[in-house]
């Protein structure tokens, strides 16, 4: 062998170790060619080793990861996902991720012949340290050696090398808040992605942003402001975050040289994802609007009865939680309903009908405030009774204090109401049972002396103030030619004779006088009391109720007796049959017509007999009267 072949297998010999020497065969191209050196050094002792990456025809760059093969001077390659080609250790895979995620392809040559010294020192120095290799960057050896290592330091460092990533989210429905993260499982131990470092999709069901929308872009480590659906008492959300091409994880771009040359590690690593979602359900945080229906116990009702309000409770359907009652987080973890305190005011007695308004009149009488506690959520309740006192007009006013119900029980959530004033369905009546005492004008004497007119004087009490006015019709029956019994109702009394019957306005309590009646004929009379009901046109039951008196009372009876008659005359005594005896003076006794002395039987037919004694003293009365007539006619010129 002459010289020159021998110095020839010399550096033959001294380059076949050395890789991206080995002269190859160029393979059919299959994704991409190897075109060119790229960045890199080529050792000037003999001026062939090469150090750095190469340019492929799709313009990235690579690096040698098999020292110990023939440099891919034209080579053809296929892409693949290195960390699953089992070449590497998941945590060398992961190294040279980040390092060609890197310093892939940097913009100076020390940089990239670091690069790929530190990428040799993963794959394998085939025996050598790492300053033989690093010779080849020749006066910059001692930095590049230097740089390598930092770059490998670097790749085991907090924020280096990494095995994945993953997505969180942080949902917190009740302050209607999301957060979404990203956790980076680096070598060193797992860490947050630097804030607004990645941009990622955020998804919403059940709620939305405060722009309305369900989906919005944004960055890793920001708080997002969502709204919950309404319409439901529990807000169930779901919400989802995803994202794309992130630089983490150990899947290297590897360019798979399918001949006897060097494989790459390729500037481009494949991305990885991130996604995550979370889902609750939580109290509707909006506000709850509860919806009262209410009844009176009853219509009607007599004084001194107890009432009550029923109370329908359901969700307003205007309420955020449509129909659905409001719940909260019990303290056990559980859901439960709103509680919620509905006061009941009974107001009254009101003389007339109440009338409907949005406000309760400031000077409405109150029978009684009572509470009534709703804690299953929607359904029927009754309040606590009230006694009412007296006649009149009744009715409820109801309302809901959010004070009464704890914060931390909804009470912040929860919205006022007031029934208004006057509700037909919450107003009862309690009819008035006035009483009333009649007294006849004539009572002092119980009789007229003569014709006159008779009047009845009426004291009432038990009418409710304002109360509309009532009608009360006397009737005074008579003449009657007997006295019916005392405090009796007498049979037939329809048929009585009626002297007359006047109509009294009843205003309120107190004495009214009837107009009077007109008395001219005797016999005996009595007052009898008929009131007309006073109604409501909203009820069929009289606000006042009628009342009536038919039977007999002394204090409302007359007497008209009769006049005395004058005494029947007597008449004159017959004289007796004897003969008188003759007088002592005077001329002679004149016979009677037809002459003679009339037997004694005819006397007797005219009269009784008078006694003897009476028989002469009349004689003697009559010769006297006959002498003193005889005297006067002779004293006559």
């Amino acid at each position: 062998m002459n010289r020159i072949l021998r110095i020839l297998a010399l550096v033959a010999a001294a380059l076949l170790p050395l890789p991206g020497l080995a002269l190859a065969t160029a393979l059919p191209a299959v994704a991409v060619q190897e075109i060119a050196h790229g960045r890199g050094s080529m050792w000037l002792a003999d001026g062939a080793s090469w150090i750095g990456n190469y340019e492929l025809d799709d313009g990235n760059m690579g690096y040698c990861i098999d020292v110990e093969k023939p440099a891919p001077s034209g080579a053809s390659f296929d892409y693949l996902d290195g960390s699953s080609a089992a070449l590497f250790s998941p945590d060398d895979s992961a190294r040279l991720a980040y390092l060609s995620r890197t310093w892939g392809a940097p913009g100076d040559a020390v940089t990239a012949v670091a690069a790929q010294l530190a990428t040799w020192t993963i794959t394998g120095l085939a025996g050598h340290d790492q300053a033989y290799f690093a010779q080849r960057a020749n006066g910059d050896a001692d930095r590049v050696l230097e740089l390598a290592n930092r770059m490998l330091r670097q790749a085991d460092g907090a924020k280096g090398a990494s095995r994945g990533v993953r997505a969180t989210l942080d949902l917190r429905l009740d302050a209607g808040l999301v957060v979404t993260d990203l956790v980076v499982d680096h070598l060193a131990g797992p860490a947050q992605a630097p804030p607004a470092s990645h941009r990622g999709t955020l998804e919403l069901r059940g709620a939305t942003f405060e722009n309305g929308a369900r989906t919005m872009a944004v960055v890793n480590g920001t708080l997002v402001k969502i709204v919950p659906d309404s319409g439901r008492a529990v807000s169930a959300v779901t919400v989802s975050v995803s994202y794309p091409d992130l630089p983490y994880g150990p899947r290297f771009r590897l360019a798979q040289n399918r001949g006897g040359t060097q494989s790459l590690l390729v500037q481009s690593p494949f991305p990885t994802s991130a996604s995550a979602s979370a889902s609750d359900s939580v109290p509707n945080p909006r506000p709850f609007r509860p919806r009262v229906e209410t009844i009176t116990s009853a219509a009607v009702a007599a004084a001194g009865a107890g009432l009550h309000d029923r109370l329908e409770v359901s969700a307003h359907p205007d309420s955020p939680t449509g129909g659905e009652w409001g719940v909260y987080r019990a303290a056990d973890g559980t859901l439960a309903p709103i509680p919620v305190v509905v006061s009941s005011r009974l107001l009254g007695p009101f003389g007339t009908r109440p009338v409907r308004s949005s406000t309760v009149p400031a000077d409405a009488p109150v029978v009684c405030e009572v509470e009534t506690a709703v804690t299953t959520g929607s359904g029927r309740y009754d309040s606590p009774e009230c006694t009412v006192p007296a006649a009149g007009f009744y009715v409820w006013v109801d309302s809901i204090d959010p004070r009464k119900t704890p914060p931390e029980r909804g009470g912040g959530r929860l919205q006022g109401w007031t029934s208004e004033f006057g509700v037909a369905s919450e107003t009862t009546l309690v009819p008035a049972t006035p009483i009333i005492e009649t007294t006849a004008s004539t009572a002092s004497t119980g009789e007229l002396s003569a014709p006159g007119c008779v009047s009845d004087r009426l004291l009432v009490s038990g009418l409710p103030s304002g109360a509309p006015p009532i009608e009360v019709v006397s009737t005074l029956l008579g003449p009657l030619d007997h006295e019916p019994a005392e405090g009796a109702e007498p049979e037939g009394w329809h048929d009585y004779p009626v002297a007359g019957s006047v109509t009294t306005t009843v205003l309120g309590d107190g004495a009214h006088e009837s107009p009077c009646v007109e008395v001219s004929a005797p016999g005996f009379y009595y007052f009898v009391v008929d009131s007309v009901p006073s109604t409501d046109r909203f009820a069929t039951t009289p606000v006042v109720s009628a009342f009536a008196d038919h039977r007999v009372h002394a204090s409302e009876s007359v007497r008209f007796p009769a006049p005395t008659p004058p005494p029947s005359p007597t008449p004159p005594p017959t004289p007796p049959a004897a003969t008188p005896p003759a007088p002592a003076s005077g001329p002679p006794a004149a016979s009677p017509p037809g002459g003679g002395t009339p037997p004694a039987g005819s006397l007797a037919q005219t009269g009784l007999t008078p006694p003897p004694l009476g028989i002469a003293g009349l004689v003697v009365a009559i010769m006297m009267a006959l002498g003193t007539l005889g005297l006067v006619v002779g004293r006559r010129p």
